[in-house]
């Protein structure tokens, strides 16, 4: 006889159908140093009122007879009796530099009291408590990361052109970071100084409250000072003068004092040629070089035998020479005749 199959979970298969492909949008935030998916209660009243009929008829109960409305305020506040769901609250209250509302989906969540919690109500946030089974996705980027190990472990046997493009890139994204870092802060005292308004580039740029795909939303913003300000004086025309003459002081003195654009091209390569030797690598140039100049030497090396094996023959040709000379010098001292002939 076979076993009797497990009675499956209404509340927990509509869960799922919100948490799935084609649900209620789930983002992640932070709640206790902890991360959770978020979505929020009109979210949900909306899915309920396109999807009615994919409600499990025992997780609505009665409440299909009442309206959408009702019918997801029911579903809503099962989710939190029955500890699948928490409501939660957005940590901070202001908006981001450069905009006017909230963010839709807050990074950092802060606890309700216990009653609120576990109230439903449509403008509120609730994160999921329950795991839901591993994707298949997830198996295949855990199988990756040992690899990625173990491939950033044999970097250094990688081909040479491999780790200079490595070298390079990483090299130019950081570059391209301190870059934008650096007119951004320009822009900003400049701005200051000459207005008193700051305008920020990339405002969201370092905020830790909206996702990696909005840090450029804002482009730009102006942030003006507020007029109930406590300091009023951290503003005023005076300061920023004497802020901007500050500023304007150091650059002169650095400018004064800087050496030569040739001297600084030339410590730039030395400090470029010193970091590729600390990291093992080696440009294809040098690497050419190197060769020429170890055939070179060899061929050198290889003329200096030569000419020190030949010396003691050289010699011995210079000698039988010598002695030729001074044996025709003594025949014609004893014979007169012949020298004087």
């Amino acid at each position: 006889m076979a076993p009797p199959k497990e009675r499956e979970d209404p509340l927990l298969s509509f869960a799922e159908s919100l948490r799935s492909k084609g649900g209620v949008e789930n983002r992640s935030a932070v709640l206790g140093g902890e991360r959770y998916e978020l979505f929020r209660g009109k979210d949900l009243g909306r899915w309920v009122k396109a999807h009615a009929d994919k409600v499990p008829p025992a997780a609505a109960g009665k409440a299909a007879e009442g309206g959408p409305e009702e019918l997801a305020r029911h579903l809503g506040t099962q989710l939190l009796h029955r500890r699948l769901a928490l409501r939660v609250d957005r940590l901070s209250k202001k908006p981001l530099p450069g905009s006017k509302k909230l963010v839709k989906f807050p990074r950092k969540l802060a606890q309700l009291p216990p009653e609120q919690a576990m109230t439903f109500a449509e403008d509120g946030f609730y994160i999921w408590l329950y795991e839901r089974p591993a994707s298949p996705w997830a198996w295949i980027w855990t199988a990756l990361i040992p690899l990625g190990v173990v491939g950033a472990c044999l970097f250094p046997l990688a081909p040479n052109w491999a780790k200079v493009a490595v070298f390079y890139v990483s090299s130019g994204l950081l570059f391209l970071i301190l870059g934008v870092l650096l007119i951004r802060a320009v822009l900003a005292l400049v701005t200051w100084v000459a207005t008193g308004n700051t305008v920020w580039l990339l405002p969201n740029l370092s905020s830790e409250d909206v996702p990696i795909t909005q840090l450029h939303k804002p482009f730009i913003s102006v942030e003006r000072p507020a007029a109930d300000a406590p300091r009023k004086w951290a503003n005023h025309p005076l300061t920023r003068l004497a802020v901007g003459a500050a500023v304007a002081g150091l650059l002169y003195v650095l400018y004064s004092h800087a050496p030569d654009k040739a001297s600084i091209t030339t410590e730039a390569t030395r400090y470029r040629d010193e970091v590729m030797d600390w990291l093992g690598l080696q440009r294809e140039g040098q690497q050419r070089l190197g060769n020429g100049t170890a055939a070179g030497n060899a061929t050198v090396a290889d003329a200096g035998d030569s000419a020190a094996g030949g010396g003691p023959d050289a010699g011995g040709a210079g000698d039988a020479a010598a002695g030729s000379a001074a044996e025709a010098a003594g025949d014609g001292a004893a014979d007169p005749d012949a020298a004087e002939l």
